[in-house]
């Protein structure tokens, strides 16, 4: 890539984790980078943290009609990278027209996104790589959920069901076979669900479902913010929650299975994968080609993971150059706020 400064990354309309990307961007870059960001939203939070904020034509707008605008807006802003989320399938197919710009495009092939959003099809893809996973069984009906949970719930105490496609933990939930639902509802417990209670769900939805029913992994969770440069892990920082309180990690099973995970997929940028203990044993849960929510968190390590990721990218940094974590360390999330301007 171009070590034309400042260079110019660019984040389409996505996730709201993308607005603490764009602030760690400029946090390292000093200048160096410039950051473009658009959304359909104007009030956007990600908008406040660019140097150039774009409003996205909007929703509904046509995967060709949008691409074709994107390499406009690249043009027009000299975009040297983009990392887009929406449309992100129609521009990766387009990678090329993109390059004939000058353009790096930082996603995933349209198969491999495919791949990885289809949890099933991700499992079955994985397991030749010899890491361990739950043990599951795929249901479209209530007759086959009513098998499975059978058949799983004679080797494992708990089990958990989530559809086959989905994000942000959506249609997660944890089975209990004498979990009283009202009082659930009392204590706000919306990860669990008694096993009657999801039967008549399945009983009575008019909605076609594909789920895959579980073992649920009752030990330690870690989620490993990777950053990756065309297939190679570069840096990596484990996060194991407990409770609200998060500790970050610099090494451990989880880092030594996400390097060939990257290399399979030939991930690129800042990746999520998670893992769950069960038996000694991390299973592996699922791979985000994308940032996750909880970055910022593990960029307290003194490892600025968006920014090393554009600056290796466009060419103005070495693999060399990007720092060691400090050692081992916990960090405790906290909320705020942001100050937006009035339409």
């Amino acid at each position: 890539m171009r070590r034309i400064e400042p260079a110019v990354v660019w984040y389409n309309s996505g996730l709201s984790d993308l607005y603490h990307c764009a602030r760690l961007v400029h946090e390292g870059a000093s200048g160096r980078i410039l950051v473009v960001a658009s959304h359909t939203d104007p009030a956007a939070p990600i908008l406040q943290a660019a140097d150039t904020a774009i409003i996205e034509p909007p929703r509904g707008t046509g995967s060709a009609d949008y691409v074709q605008w994107a390499l406009e807006v690249c043009r027009t802003h000299d975009v040297g990278l983009f990392i887009p989320s929406r449309h992100v399938k129609a521009i990766a197919k387009e990678r090329d027209a993109f390059s004939a710009q000058g353009v790096y495009v930082q996603a995933p092939s349209v198969q491999v996104q495919t791949t990885l959003a289809h949890k099933d099809v991700f499992y079955l893809d994985v397991e030749e790589q010899g890491l361990a996973l739950p043990e599951y069984r795929v249901v479209r009906n209530l007759a086959q959920f009513d098998e499975a949970y059978s058949d799983l719930r004679e080797r494992h105490r708990r089990l958990c069901v989530k559809p086959t496609v989905g994000i942000f933990g959506s249609g997660f939930r944890i089975l209990n076979e004498n979990l009283d639902d009202y009082d659930a509802l009392l204590r706000t417990e919306c990860m669990h669900m008694s096993v009657r209670a999801y039967r008549d769900a399945l009983r009575h939805t008019r909605l076609p479902f594909e789920l895959m029913v579980m073992q649920y992994l009752e030990g330690a969770e870690r989620s490993v913010d990777c950053l990756a440069v065309r297939g190679q892990l570069v840096a990596a920082v484990s996060r194991r929650k407990e409770g609200r309180r998060q500790l970050l990690e610099s090494s451990g099973a989880v880092i030594d299975a996400a390097r060939p995970l990257v290399e399979r997929y030939g991930l690129d940028g800042i990746v999520n994968i998670q893992f769950k203990d069960a038996g000694g044993l991390a299973h592996l849960l699922e791979i985000n080609a994308r940032a996750a929510g909880g970055l910022m968190y593990s960029c307290m390590c003194g490892l600025n993971l968006p920014y090393w990721s554009a600056a290796l990218t466009l060419g103005l940094a070495g693999e060399w150059e990007v720092p060691k974590m400090r050692p081992d360390m916990a960090v405790l999330p906290v909320s705020g706020a942001i100050k937006v301007e009035l339409a």
